[in-house]
């Protein structure tokens, strides 16, 4: 972990990702880790990858880079659910690594929904697009 945080002072946010990236699969709960990987991600302006790594830490990413992740992950699916979470996030517990928060937004995955609009259209996929469809002929 030294290595990447002198990675990040000298300005080589790539290898301090790799170094850090790696640390995540083998402590997937240790936060400060996580917070390192946002802000590597960060300094690359890759606002969504650090939302993701700082999205259930409220000092680990801001409100807009996890509205930007929440885009990201959601994107083919309707909504972002506690197990796609997990996968994104590599942790198998979800609360071990959250904050109070973070807490409140894991209570608050099941209501919540994503529309992605283009233009104000809302995209619809293949499958929506099916059902609208033939919806609309049984009509």
């Amino acid at each position: 972990m030294q290595r990447a945080r002198e990675d990040l002072v000298r300005g080589e946010a790539r290898a301090a990702r790799d170094r850090l990236r790696s640390l995540v699969d083998l402590r997937p709960d240790d936060l400060e880790v996580r917070a390192l990987l946002a802000q590597a991600y960060r300094q690359d302006r890759q606002w969504p990858e650090a939302g993701r790594w700082g999205y259930l830490v409220e000092s680990a990413a801001s409100p807009r880079e996890r509205e930007m992740f929440e885009k990201h992950a959601s994107r083919g699916h309707r909504r972002l659910t506690e197990a796609r979470l997990r996968h994104l996030l590599r942790t198998p517990r979800l609360a071990e690594i959250a904050d109070n928060s973070g807490r409140a937004l894991l209570r608050g995955l099941p209501a919540r929904t994503y529309a992605h609009s283009r233009g104000g259209l809302v995209i619809w996929t293949r499958c929506r697009v099916a059902a609208a469809l033939a919806w609309w002929r049984w009509r």
